[in-house]
């Protein structure tokens, strides 16, 4: 026993521990999500997946081999896959049909935010604020077209069973929507 009759540990004459004081309450609750959002695990996570990117770690974890002229190598991706060659490009086929929907979905929900946005724009007076949310919607509609375009690209890939640049593809004379 400490001076006063009480112990050491916080407990006070009755034996039982005495309850946190309100300035030790009050932070930990203005404290208590800031717990919860587990910040030193998300920045360990970011920096992990950084190093990832920039030892290559994201190339090199394609499954889809290339041969020297840099069309796809099907007997060595199926491999890779644990597939048979058939079974492979039968996937291969259910992957362009998935990417060309996908492409399609995409292109339409940007058309349409577009169109809206456009709507929007010619109707509304010109306040600060309205100019302010105008250009905060653009990045929405600019997520649907890059999305679009990036099935697309994998669309015409598969297509034509080869590695093709932005630029090749944008430059297609064999048929740039996806099919």
């Amino acid at each position: 026993m400490s001076r006063r009759g009480e112990n050491r540990g916080g407990e006070d004459r009755g034996g039982e521990a005495r309850p946190p004081g309100v300035l030790r309450r009050i932070g930990r609750t203005a404290f208590t999500p800031w717990r919860f959002l587990r910040i030193d695990d998300s920045m360990a996570a970011i920096r992990r997946d950084f190093d990832d990117l920039s030892a290559g770690g994201r190339a090199g974890a394609s499954r889809m081999r290339l041969d020297e002229a840099g069309a796809f190598d099907l007997d060595a991706s199926a491999f890779l896959h644990g597939q048979r060659r058939t079974a492979f490009e039968d996937a291969l086929a259910v992957r362009q049909g998935s990417t060309a929907r996908n492409a399609w979905i995409f292109l339409g929900l940007g058309t349409a935010f577009f169109l809206g946005w456009l709507y929007r724009l010619m109707t509304m007076t010109w306040t600060a604020n309205a100019t302010l949310t105008a250009l905060q919607f653009t990045p929405a509609c600019a997520v649907f077209f890059l999305l679009a375009f990036r099935f697309g690209l994998e669309n015409y890939q598969i297509r034509m069973r080869r590695k093709v640049t932005a630029m090749e593809y944008l430059g297609a004379a064999s048929g740039f929507w996806p099919r």
